[in-house]
C-alpha cells in the first residue's frame, strides 16, 4: 500500500499484524460474494465502494487478488489492500480502519492475539458429549431468553452486515435475526448466568464447561421457530478471517430455516428450497415464499409432508454438491408423489438479486419455467 502521509511505528506495526492475521477470501467476500466462488486467487467483480458510484452495470470493475489481498478499480483507477479497501467501504480513516479490524480479529497493538477470552468462550469438542441434551421445552427458555438479551444491544453493526447483502430491515425483524456487539460479551453472559443454572446452560451449548459464553466470535443469531418457539440457533461471525464463520448450540437441526412462516400459506404456492439463510433471507425481502438449508445435503425426509401442499422449486447452489443434491432430492420427493422442479441460476440466489437490476422478473420467469419441465 502507498503511504497517504507517515503514519507511527506502532500503527504501520499493527497494520502489519492485522493484514497477517487476515483471511482476503474471508474479509472480500464480505462486500463482494464474488469471492465465495472464485477458483483462483484473482477474479473481477462488480465494484461495490460508495464513493465510486458505479451503477451496479456494465462489466466488473474491480480487481482483486486473493492472495496478497489487494485491489483495484480500473474504471476509477484507484487501489491499494485490504485495510484502503475497508477505509473506502466504510468512509473512515486509516488509523479508523486499522483499529476496527484489530478488534474484530483480536489483534492488541503489541501483535498479541486477545486469546485469554477467545480461549476461554472456545466451545468444548469432547466433554459436551457426555452431556445430558435439554429438553425440548427447556432449550426454547434458554434460546428465546439468549435472543431477548441480544436484542436490547446495539443491532446496528449486524444489521448493516446483512443490509449489504441486499436483505432488509423487516425482513431482518421477521425473521427474528438479532446481534450483539463483542464490547456487550460479558454483560449478555451475565444475563444468561442470572436467568438459568450453569448446568442447562452447558447442556444447550450455549455456555462451555469453563462457564463461558461460547457465542463470543459469532453473534449474528439466526433462530429457527417450530410452532412459534425458538428451538435452535446458528450464529455467523461478521469479521473477516475468522473460521469456522458459523456456530450453533447443541442437538440437531429441528426444521428447514423459516419453515414457520409456510403454516399461513395458501395451498399450491410457489415456495422455494435454497442453501443456507442469506438465500432464504434474500427471496424473503423481494416477496418470495423460501426454506433454508443448512448446507446443500441438509435436507431431512421428514420434512416433505409440510410441503406436500405446495409446488416446490429447488433454487440450490450451481455447484457440484448442489447439482448433487438437487437430483437426490427429486427422487426423495417423487417417491413420496410430490413433484420438485430445478431452477438452475448462473449464481447463488443472493448473488443473481445483488447484481441484476430486474431480478425478481427474471426470476419469475426462470421459475415457471422450471416447473413447465
Amino acid at each position: 500500500m502507498e503511504e497517504r502521509g507517515r503514519k507511527p511505528d506502532g500503527l504501520r506495526q499493527l497494520c502489519d499484524r492485522v493484514k497477517g492475521r487476515m483471511d482476503f477470501r474471508s474479509f472480500f467476500v464480505r462486500y463482494c460474494p464474488e469471492a465465495a466462488r472464485a477458483s483462483s486467487q484473482k477474479f473481477h467483480a462488480q465494484c461495490p465502494i460508495p464513493s465510486h458510484s458505479h451503477s451496479g452495470k456494465g462489466s466488473p470493475s474491480l480487481s482483486i487478488d486473493l492472495q496478497r489481498g489487494l485491489f483495484h478499480c480500473f474504471s476509477r483507477d484507484e487501489g491499494g489492500d485490504a485495510i484502503r479497501f475497508y477505509e473506502l467501504m466504510h468512509g473512515v480513516s486509516f488509523g479508523r480502519a486499522v483499529g476496527d479490524l484489530a478488534r474484530e480479529l483480536g489483534v492488541d497493538g503489541k501483535g498479541r492475539h486477545d486469546g485469554r477470552l477467545a480461549l476461554q468462550a472456545e466451545p468444548d469438542v469432547e466433554q459436551a458429549k457426555e452431556l445430558e441434551p435439554l429438553s425440548t421445552e427447556r432449550m426454547c427458555a434458554v434460546c428465546g431468553k439468549f435472543l431477548e438479551v441480544c436484542r436490547e444491544e446495539n443491532q446496528m453493526e449486524g444489521v448493516n452486515y446483512l443490509a449489504r447483502r441486499g436483505i432488509d430491515a423487516l425482513t431482518i425483524e421477521r425473521a427474528g435475526i438479532v446481534y450483539f456487539p463483542r464490547r456487550s460479551y460479558r454483560r449478555v453472559m451475565r444475563c444468561m448466568l442470572e436467568n438459568f443454572s450453569i448446568e442447562e446452560l452447558q447442556r444447550s451449548g450455549l455456555f462451555n464447561m469453563k462457564a463461558h459464553l461460547t457465542f463470543y466470535k459469532h453473534r449474528l443469531l439466526f433462530p429457527f421457530y417450530v410452532e412459534g418457539q425458538p428451538r435452535y440457533l446458528q450464529a455467523r461471525t461478521t469479521a473477516a478471517g475468522v473460521e469456522p464463520r458459523w456456530h450453533n448450540m447443541r442437538g440437531s437441526v429441528p426444521s428447514l430455516y423459516n419453515a414457520d412462516e409456510l403454516t399461513d400459506l395458501p395451498s399450491g404456492e410457489t415456495v422455494y428450497l435454497v442453501e443456507g439463510f442469506t438465500d432464504t433471507l434474500t427471496l424473503m425481502t423481494h416477496g418470495f415464499a423460501a426454506v433454508g438449508l443448512v448446507g446443500a445435503s441438509g435436507f431431512k425426509e421428514e420434512w416433505l409432508a409440510p410441503l406436500a401442499r405446495f409446488q416446490i422449486v429447488a433454487a440450490l447452489d450451481s455447484d457440484a454438491a448442489g447439482e448433487r443434491a438437487s437430483s437426490r432430492y427429486q427422487e426423495m420427493f417423487a417417491a413420496r408423489g410430490i413433484a420438485l422442479a430445478r431452477l438452475q441460476l448462473p449464481s447463488d440466489v443472493n448473488d443473481f438479486f445483488q447484481h441484476r437490476p430486474s431480478a425478481s422478473l427474471e426470476f419469475a420467469l426462470l421459475t415457471e419455467d422450471a416447473i413447465e419441465q
